[in-house]
C-alpha cells in the first residue's frame, strides 16, 4: 500500500521539475458588469395586501449564462456587526448582518424585541445611485448559511462565509432565472467566530495527530498545507467531517490524503480513506487497479452529493490526463468513474477514454 501512495505522489512531485502540472476542472465563468446607472427607480412592492413604493436599486448588467464577478479574488475580511454603526437600520431596529462588495453595502436588520430574526434588507449603491428596501413581513428570510429576501419573483441573498463556501457573495436571482452576483469582500454579523470554529476542530484534530494517524507519511511540508487549495475540513452532518489534508504542493497541483472525522466521545474516530485508480497499462494489456490513500492532481469536494472529483496531468502539455469520480458510503470512498489518456503524444481530447465503470 505505501509503494502506490509513494507512486502517487512521485506523479505530484514530477510537477517541480516541469513534467506534470494541473489545470482546472472547474466551469468557465462569464463576466459580471459592476457598472451602475447614475439615475434611480422607484418600484411599487406589494406586502400584505398594500401597495409600498420604495427605491429600487439598478441591476448590474446580465447575461444569458451566470454570471461571476470579475474582481480578484482576495480574503474576505470577518468581524462583529459592532464594528458599524446601526444608523442605516434606524431606531427601534438592530443590525444582524453586514455585507460589501465592490459595488455595493447590504444590511440585513431587525427589530430590536426580537434581534434573532432579520427582517429587512438595506442595500446602498457605493457609487451613490440609490438603494433597495425590503421587509419580510410574512416570512423568515434566514435560511441555512444565507440570508434571503423575496420581492416580486427577485430573490436577493446574502450568503455567509463557511468552511464549504470560503468566497460568499451578494446574489440577485431574476423572475427569468438571471444570475448577478458579486464575492463579499467584507461581512460582519455577531457569530463569525462561532462559525468558522466549526470545521476548525476536525481540521486542527487530524493536523495535531497527522504522524499518529499515519497522513501523508511520505511526505508532509507543513507551509504547504495552507497553500493552493489547502488543508481543509468540509461538513457532511453534524457529527462528521470530510478532512482533506495537502501533504504538498507541487508546480499547478497537490499531493492529497483524505480521512473521515466522526464526532464520538471520549475521543474523535479517524477513518482513513481510500482511493482506487487505474496504473498505465503494459502494452497490449488492460489497465491495473490499484487502491491508495494518496491522490496527486486537482480535486473537488461536493458537500452536497458527498462525492469527490478528481484531475490529473500526466505532464504539462495537458495531452495525457485523468479524471475520477469518489462517492462517500458509510465510511469509505465507492470509485464511481474513472477516465484516462495515457499516451502523451501531443493530441488532445475533449473527452477522456472511459476505464471505469
Amino acid at each position: 500500500m505505501q509503494s502506490n501512495s509513494r507512486l502517487v505522489l512521485a506523479i505530484a512531485s514530477m510537477a517541480l521539475l516541469g513534467y506534470v502540472s494541473g489545470c482546472t476542472n472547474q466551469e468557465p465563468s462569464a463576466t459580471l458588469s459592476t457598472s451602475t446607472p447614475k439615475t434611480t427607480e422607484t418600484v411599487t412592492i406589494k406586502e400584505n395586501n398594500r401597495s409600498i413604493t420604495k427605491l429600487a436599486t439598478p441591476q448590474p448588467q446580465t447575461s444569458d449564462k451566470n454570471n461571476i464577478a470579475s474582481g480578484s479574488k482576495k480574503a474576505i475580511y470577518l468581524g462583529d456587526i459592532k464594528e458599524i454603526s446601526n444608523d442605516t437600520c434606524g431606531k427601534s431596529k438592530v443590525t444582524y448582518a453586514y455585507g460589501e462588495t465592490p459595488s455595493y453595502q447590504v444590511y440585513v436588520c431587525a427589530d430590536e424585541k426580537a434581534p434573532d430574526r432579520p427582517r429587512y434588507y438595506i442595500s446602498r449603491n457605493k457609487d451613490g445611485s440609490g438603494g433597495l428596501n425590503l421587509e419580510a413581513n410574512d416570512y423568515n428570510p434566514q435560511k441555512d448559511n444565507f440570508i434571503e429576501f423575496n420581492n416580486s419573483g427577485y430573490r436577493y441573498i446574502l450568503e455567509a462565509p463557511t468552511a464549504q463556501n470560503p468566497e460568499p457573495a451578494v446574489r440577485v436571482i431574476f423572475p427569468n432565472g438571471k444570475l448577478s452576483e458579486e464575492t463579499l469582500l467584507r461581512y460582519l454579523d455577531r457569530s463569525n467566530a462561532a462559525k468558522f470554529s466549526s470545521s476548525a476542530k476536525p481540521l486542527e484534530y487530524v493536523l495535531q495527530n497527522r504522524q499518529a494517524l499515519g497522513v501523508c507519511q511520505d511526505e508532509f511540508r507543513d507551509d504547504d498545507a495552507t497553500r493552493g487549495m489547502g488543508s481543509k475540513a468540509f461538513k457532511i452532518s453534524d457529527q462528521k467531517y470530510i478532512v482533506q489534508i495537502q501533504c504538498f504542493l507541487a508546480a499547478y497541483q497537490g499531493a492529497f490524503e483524505y480521512v473521515l472525522w466522526i464526532d464520538e466521545s471520549p475521543q474523535p474516530r479517524v477513518i482513513p480513506l481510500q482511493f482506487d485508480t487505474f496504473q498505465e497499462p503494459k502494452s497490449g494489456e488492460k489497465p491495473q487497479k490499484l487502491t491508495t490513500r494518496a491522490i496527486a492532481g486537482l480535486p473537488r469536494v461536493n458537500v452536497r452529493s458527498q462525492t469527490i472529483t478528481n484531475f490529473t496531468k500526466f505532464r504539462g502539455l495537458g495531452d495525457c490526463a485523468s479524471s475520477s469520480v469518489y462517492k462517500l458510503e458509510g465510511d469509505r470512498l465507492v470509485l464511481k468513474e474513472y477516465r484516462a489518456k495515457y499516451t502523451c503524444d501531443g493530441e488532445y481530447v475533449q473527452d477522456l477514454p472511459l476505464i471505469y465503470p
